[in-house]
């Protein structure tokens, strides 16, 4: 073999086994690009899964908040119609106890379990316990006291701390009523 021939076949054989070495390097770089590819879509989707489950977490709270907003809301509003369930017995309970004086002081000198001394009221109940032989003491709040000859009895007749024992005792049935 000549000399040519021989070098001839040294290129071949080089550029062959250049051209393989490049066709593995690329295949190689394309295992590799397509692998990047895989990871980079699973890091992708995990991604998108995390924010869809916290996009879910903040709407819970939010509608779990919007819940409890309205709930006190309606509470607040119930609460509010009690109350004025109460302040209009109490509006009703002055007139009826203005229009009535001299049976609500005997009502309530009778409803003492001791012998009464004075009765303490409001303006505008005088005569009437007077009237009913009993010594009278002028109070600022609204309703009649009645105490023993000693001092150390009372029953107090407020008109509030009437209204007051009302809605303790009676609140659940007011509520009842109105709510059901």
């Amino acid at each position: 073999m000549a000399l040519e021939d021989v070098k001839s076949e040294v290129l071949n054989d080089a550029e062959e086994k250049s051209n393989q070495i490049v066709e593995e390097a690329e295949a190689e770089a394309e295992e590799i690009r397509e692998e990047a590819e895989q990871e980079a879509q699973k890091i992708e989707e995990r991604i998108e899964e995390e924010i869809e489950n916290e996009k879910a977490s903040i709407e819970k709270k939010a509608l779990s908040s919007a819940r409890m907003k309205a709930k006190e809301k309606k509470l607040e509003a119930k609460q509010n119609a009690l109350n004025n369930v109460f302040e209009e017995f109490r509006e009703e309970l002055s007139k009826t106890v203005d229009e009535n004086r001299e049976s609500f002081v005997d009502r309530c000198v009778e409803k003492a379990e001791f012998e009464v001394g004075k009765v303490q009221g409001s303006e505008g109940f005088e005569e009437a316990v007077e009237d009913s032989g009993f010594e009278f003491e002028e109070i600022d709040e609204e309703g009649l006291v009645v105490v023993s000859d000693d001092g150390m009895k009372r029953l107090n007749f407020k008109l509030d701390k009437i209204v007051d024992n009302y809605r303790e005792n009676y609140r659940n049935q007011v509520a009842e009523k109105l709510f059901n």
